[in-house]
């Protein structure tokens, strides 16, 4: 699989039991910011899966050597008995520069309806609003390119709550 084919596969607005409408201002979907959002597609995308077998190779493509080590080598195998499905509502709150070729990439995600398959379906989470962040790091990749590649996953990110947590609250209000 090479990088190109890795990211097509990754379903960036969602599959059917998983629907993702992005809120990102024009011009803000530079390389890093694509890098992150193609990063969170793909965990939400996991998370409503029963089996993860075909999707953990992308996880290569995506995240750095190192965090796929320790997050995900092993997990081929892996079923999840309790998938989550719904809408989630994604904005992108910030890209702030945190070094050289390093960008922590903030998003407020809505995931209110994001329910596992046994919850009462009739109403909402009540903590929806949910800040995450990707630290991402422009790194020489195997086939000789630099590419934006995650090397953590913030879930939340206590620390963004001060500058995006009132108005992360105030946007995730959305009905299916």
């Amino acid at each position: 699989m090479t990088f190109d084919e890795a990211y097509r596969g990754v379903p960036m607005d969602g599959v059917s039991d998983l629907r993702i409408s992005w809120d990102v201002p024009q011009g803000a979907d530079v390389s890093e910011v694509v890098a992150a959002r193609r990063t969170l597609a793909y965990d939400y995308w996991l998370s409503q899966s029963a089996d993860w077998a075909p999707m953990i190779p992308i996880a290569r493509f995506l995240y750095t050597e190192g965090y796929y080590q320790q997050v995900w080598a092993g997990l081929e195998t892996s079923k999840s008995d309790d998938p989550y499905g719904g809408p989630i509502w994604v904005r992108l709150m910030g890209a702030e520069k945190l070094g050289p070729d390093t960008v922590r990439v903030t998003f407020c995600t809505d995931i209110g309806w994001w329910l596992q398959s046994s919850w009462d379906k009739s109403k909402p989470r009540k903590d929806r609003a949910n800040l995450e962040s990707f630290v991402m790091v422009n790194a020489e990749t195997g086939d000789g390119e630099r590419r934006w590649l995650a090397d953590r996953h913030l879930d939340p990110d206590a620390d963004r709550k001060a500058v995006y947590g009132t108005e992360c609250t105030k946007w995730a209000q959305h009905q299916p």
